[in-house]
């Protein structure tokens, strides 16, 4: 298929170790802001000692989804002088000081899930803080809040191409008649007339266990397809035709949260998060609450065997470089990698040379050599001749780039400042 490419998975040290929820996480730091401006405010004052699942910031206005604590412990509220005022840009939970977060005691499933109309469900949604769990992490009630002829089909996204993330795999695996039920619960919601499920081709086992419960639930509205295995399959402008009109496309992980918020009043505070790359000493996946560092998530997998060459918050083609540990998984924090130098293949950046390797790689039939060109010289509005609002991000330019530059930062710098007018 023109603009793919099929990557090496390297997914089998995740699988071989089972899924897990950690209960030593001994803190969370939770920002409540984006660059300058102020998304969330505290809910909670300092010196709070909290429950996990607690409440502890509110949004600006209705769009918006409340945060929760993922564990229980005491609140101290980070701040910064901004116009003359003291704003919060972080929230941190410390548990005592054996740090043991003990298992949450689920309540009763609700027995009228079934029966809610849609308008309760979209209501659920938001007091309970639920995000898609994709790269775009918004208030899952504003994604599925159009009128009934906008969303026809709800598309349950199981393809995850880049090699290691397995996080959506595994939930499936481990959970299939529960996001099965949370995808009905979108559907409901979201006034749609079908959920289609899509595994990847290379995930057969996968594909014959979503195929054989909604078998045996009877639900004629869902059906599961193959798509092929490649990079970037899943991703909104890379779908089968028909999926791309009418459609809210969601991960699995974002069924599940439906189904926890909705049958088990479960707020969103946490996620699963594929925890890998050859540095990692047990490569696995896990619950993570929202909130907690790299560094953290690292030590729950034994810690390292080696110095990484990169740490990335995310997969290795789309995925974001971290500097150190400090970083925290988020709502679209789908994995956390530490990839050793042969792996991380780092090499000093060359100028261009013209190769014209990223056009013919671009899945979206752009320029990148033109669009990143214009950006390094801070020629933004050239960058928007080339179109680069429609740039989804996939990292395939710079997978094939042998002069190894920076394509997604310069693209990302670029967008910035068309956004800001600089």
């Amino acid at each position: 298929m023109s603009g793919s490419v099929r990557l090496e998975r390297k997914k089998s040290s995740t699988l071989l170790n089972t899924l897990k929820r950690p209960h030593t996480v001994k803190k969370v730091r939770i920002p409540l802001t984006s660059g300058e401006e102020t998304l969330m405010f505290p809910a909670v004052k300092n010196g709070d000692v909290i429950e996990r699942g607690a409440k502890i910031a509110s949004p600006e206005g209705e769009q918006g989804s409340p945060l929760f604590s993922g564990i229980a412990g005491k609140v101290k509220l980070v701040e910064r002088t901004k116009n003359g005022n003291m704003v919060c840009t972080h929230i941190e939970v410390t548990a005592p000081n054996d740090f043991c977060q003990t298992a949450s005691v689920l309540p009763e499933l609700r027995k009228d899930a079934e029966k809610l109309p849609c308008r309760e469900l979209r209501s659920i949604f938001r007091e309970r803080g639920l995000l898609t769990t994709d790269g775009r992490a918004e208030p899952l009630h504003k994604i599925i809040s159009g009128s009934p002829s906008t969303i026809k089909t709800i598309v349950i996204n199981g393809c995850e191409p880049e090699p290691y993330v397995t996080s959506e795999q595994v939930l499936m695996t481990s959970y299939p008649t529960e996001v099965l039920r949370g995808a009905e619960i979108l559907r409901r919601a979201a006034e749609a007339e079908k959920v289609i499920f899509l595994i990847e081709d290379a995930e057969r086992e996968l594909f014959e266990l979503i195929k054989s419960k909604i078998y045996l639930l009877k639900w004629d509205r869902f059906e599961a397809q193959k798509v092929p295995a490649i990079y970037p399959m899943g991703t909104d402008n890379f779908l089968p035709g028909q999926l791309s009109i009418n459609s809210a496309v969601l991960n699995a992980s974002t069924a599940y949260a439906a189904y926890e918020a909705v049958y088990l009043h479960k707020p969103f505070f946490e996620r699963v998060v594929t925890v890998g790359g050859e540095c990692v000493a047990e490569p696995r996946n896990l619950w993570l609450p929202l909130g907690i560092s790299i560094r953290d998530a690292l030590q729950l997998c034994k810690g390292l065997l080696r110095e990484p060459a990169k740490l990335i918050v995310g997969g290795p083609m789309k995925g974001v470089a971290q500097k150190d540990g400090e970083g925290v998984v988020m709502a679209g924090t789908d994995a956390v990698l530490a990839l050793p130098k042969e792996i991380a293949g780092e090499s000093a950046e060359k100028p261009c040379i013209r190769c014209n390797r990223c056009v013919d790689a671009c899945p979206v039939f752009l320029s990148p050599v033109m669009i990143t060109l214009a950006a390094e010289k801070n020629s933004f509005e050239v960058s928007r001749e080339w179109n680069v609002e429609a740039c989804i991000e996939c990292g395939l330019c710079s997978f094939v780039c042998p002069s190894k530059r920076p394509m997604l930062e310069l693209i990302a710098k670029a967008k910035k400042g068309i956004a800001t007018g600089s």
